[in-house]
């Protein structure tokens, strides 16, 4: 009897497929607890920050997650599992906008905040409404490359064939 040859990096191929699964449905969690707050508050800045500080707390777990799926498919690539080259752009442009989002953009919206509270009024009735409006704008926009990222490379582990 032949026996069909096993793939020497099953496991590893295996991990990848459930660590961008989770990446992808936290991700996914993450946008509808987004949208959800906006929908559940009737004060959109209180909502605003709730949703922030829901997107900056899931950052780190979601860096790891992409650093890890980069880091152990780098590796299987080197080994010879060339089609994991597809999900080297999507995992690093995971990284660039969770980092950019929740650690450059949410902060300097904090500080918008609360220095328009400080002047006594809320950020948008502020006369750097238009300023946060576009932060806000750019935050939301980082958030659907999130999902369309963490999608496409779940999508692109799902082809790849472990055995």
């Amino acid at each position: 009897m032949v026996e069909a040859p096993q793939s020497q990096y099953a496991l590893s191929c295996r991990l990848l497929r459930l660590l961008a699964y989770l990446l992808a449905g936290a991700i996914i969690a993450q946008a509808l607890g987004y949208l959800s707050s906006y929908l559940l508050m009737e004060d959109p800045q209180a909502a605003g920050m709730m949703a922030h500080l829901l997107m900056q707390h899931l950052a780190y777990c979601f860096l790891g997650c992409a650093f890890i799926i980069l880091s152990l498919s780098n590796i299987l690539i080197k080994r010879g599992k060339f089609q994991l080259k597809a999900i080297r752009l999507p995992s690093l442009i995971l990284i660039i906008s969770v980092a950019a989002s929740s650690f450059l953009l949410i902060p300097r919206m904090d500080y918008l905040r609360e220095t328009a509270l400080q002047d006594g009024m809320p950020v948008m009735l502020s006369p750097l409404a238009n300023y946060f409006a576009i932060l806000d704008g750019i935050t939301l926009l980082l958030l659907c490359t999130q999902i369309f990222s963490s999608a496409l490379i779940a999508w692109r582990l799902s082809n790849t064939q472990s055995a």
